[in-house]
């Protein structure tokens, strides 16, 4: 099972986590193809819901907080940056980007399965 913050955790890079969420992805087939939801449907679930949560913040913080105080005058008033995004974060939201429409078809496949053999959720 993939932790809820497993896309922040060492090492961030691209593609290790796209290894780490491959093997997740098999992981679920695995357990749908022998008709067995519980508990990687609503596991699954939960990540996409907490990933989608991390861009809603970070973007809004991006959005709240667009530039970087860099200094103070009186005659200038302040002085301000745009703020960069610093490269581990592009990354993370990369990964991120990248995993919530794959994890959302296993949610989705999940659903069905669920709604065609309503007795295999366990």
């Amino acid at each position: 099972m993939l932790k809820f913050d497993w896309y922040t955790e060492e090492p961030i890079d691209f593609e290790h986590k796209n290894y780490v969420l491959l093997s997740y992805l098999q992981e679920i087939d695995g357990s749908y193809s022998k008709k067995k939801l519980s508990p990687y449907l609503l596991h699954t679930e939960s990540l996409v819901f907490e990933m989608r949560k991390f861009l809603i913040v970070e973007r809004d913080f991006r959005q709240n907080f667009p530039q970087k105080i860099i200094g103070f005058t009186f005659n200038e008033g302040i002085k301000q940056e745009e703020f960069e995004i610093e490269p581990t974060l592009k990354e993370i939201i990369e990964i991120v980007d990248y995993s919530i429409p794959l994890l959302e078809g296993k949610v989705k496949m999940g659903y069905l399965l669920l709604k065609k053999y309503p007795q295999i959720l366990f």
